[in-house]
């Protein structure tokens, strides 16, 4: 099979991964008791028939192959029963794929498991982030949850790989923008980190942990409906949410000519792409930046406008897609600088307070089964070593949680639990109204 080059954002997850583990995961919570061979059987044979299972990587390229035949029993990991689920995704989210100086490897990068709960059962998979993003997971655990519980739906042919880099797809010929205005827009915002707070001893200590919060039953209606009434998105809000948290209870304080707050959203640039990639398995994704200053940090309704407003200009002047341009500049400083004075070169250009990675989960294939076999779906986003905090929504139906993915070097568990409290408690008032 012809080799994949690794995209510019792969390349900058690798770089992520060669100092601290970069995983990410997905988890079902499913209603009934768990038919564990079962379950490990449709996973080796929806590896099988989906092409997937090795990757063969050799520098910046790589290759998938379907997983050989094996011992199905022996690629699921079945938990007991009493096992803390925050505190297993926190493990598995520190532990390696492979070592962090290996350029040559032969590996799987998904770790399936299985937590049975009597009459239900969480079912999921951690997974290496550069090799799929989170629409290659939803569709991976798709084919899963089908060779369990609706067999004649699954899918019987090898997933499409994304081959195509991010310029030919959205580059500027593809994509609807201009390079110079892309440039222009890449420096506006550039300048705009000049005053943003920042944390001035990151530390070694990389390790994360994981919280969930979970939204009270119909909130996230109530929250769909004001902010079409107040005509911003849900996305603004829950930026919002967390930029106020952040600012009372996060780890960049205002300094003397650092008083400003910078925030950044992971996006999915899918669906600007020239062609279809909705069933393409592979890693796209963008982001963009906000940036806020203190008068706007006090006053609730200032930073609403304010975010609703950066958010409006970032899709007219395409900012998720232009975001490629930072993302080159990085992997070229990368070249001549190693892995660790890397990141510091990075933290201190790009300083961000926090991210936020949002997702509605109402139009995928799970809202088909919610509630009734499919109770709730959780995601989990790596901090990585350039973020203290992010905040992970995913909404599915009349349910949503927050899931806190934090750096233990710079956060403890009781700031944790302030930050992910104060988002939830701001949703609530809003809601409230």
């Amino acid at each position: 099979m012809t080799p994949i080059r690794m995209n510019l954002f792969q390349r900058i997850m690798r770089l992520w991964d060669r100092v601290h583990p970069y995983n990410a995961a997905q988890a079902l919570l499913i209603r009934g008791d768990a038919d564990t061979a079962r379950y490990a059987q449709a996973w080796h044979d929806t590896l099988k028939a989906m092409g997937l299972g090795r990757l063969r990587v050799d520098g910046h390229q790589f290759s998938h192959a379907a997983i050989a035949d094996a011992a199905p029993m022996k690629l699921v990991s079945v938990l007991r029963r009493d096992t803390p689920f925050e505190q297993y995704i926190s493990t598995e989210m520190n532990r390696r794929f492979i070592p962090a100086d290996t350029e040559s490897y032969d590996y799987c990068p998904f770790r399936p498991f299985l937590l049975p709960l009597g009459d239900r059962h969480y079912t999921g998979v951690i997974y290496h982030h550069w090799a799929a993003d989170s629409s290659s997971i939803r569709m991976l655990l798709r084919e899963w949850f089908y060779r369990v519980h609706e067999p004649p739906r699954r899918r019987r042919t090898p997933v499409a790989l994304a081959r195509d880099g991010y310029w030919r797809l959205l580059g500027p010929a593809a994509g609807g923008w201009g390079l110079s205005e892309g440039i222009l827009s890449t420096m506006r915002q550039v300048t705009r980190f000049g005053n943003a707070r920042r944390i001035e001893t990151p530390g070694e200590d990389y390790s994360v942990r994981c919280l969930v919060r979970t939204l009270p039953e119909g909130m996230i209606d109530m929250l769909r409906q004001t902010t079409r009434a107040m005509r911003i998105t849900l996305h603004d809000l829950f930026l919002a949410a967390a930029a106020e948290a952040c600012h009372r209870h996060g780890v960049t304080p205002a300094a003397p000519g650092r008083q400003e707050l910078a925030l950044g959203t992971v996006v999915d640039i899918r669906p600007f792409s020239r062609v279809d990639l909705r069933e393409v398995f592979g890693l796209f994704l963008g982001f963009t930046t906000n940036v806020l200053r203190p008068a706007e940090l006090e006053n609730w309704p200032a930073l609403l406008r304010t975010i609703a407003a950066q958010d409006a200009w970032h899709k007219r002047c395409h900012s998720a897609q232009v975001s490629m341009l930072r993302m080159g500049a990085a992997v070229a400083e990368s070249l001549v600088l190693a892995p660790r004075t890397w990141l510091h070169f990075y933290l201190r250009h790009m300083p961000l307070t926090a991210g936020i990675s949002n997702v509605n989960l109402s139009k995928t294939w799970a809202a088909e089964y919610h509630p009734r076999l499919v109770m709730e779906y959780l995601r989990f986003t790596p901090a990585g070593p350039t973020l203290p905090v992010i905040f992970t929504p995913s909404s599915l139906g009349s349910q949503a949680h927050v899931a806190l993915t934090y750096r233990v070097g710079l956060v403890d568990e009781p700031r944790a639990r302030r930050l992910a409290g104060a988002f939830v408690n701001r949703l609530a008032q809003v809601a409230g109204r």
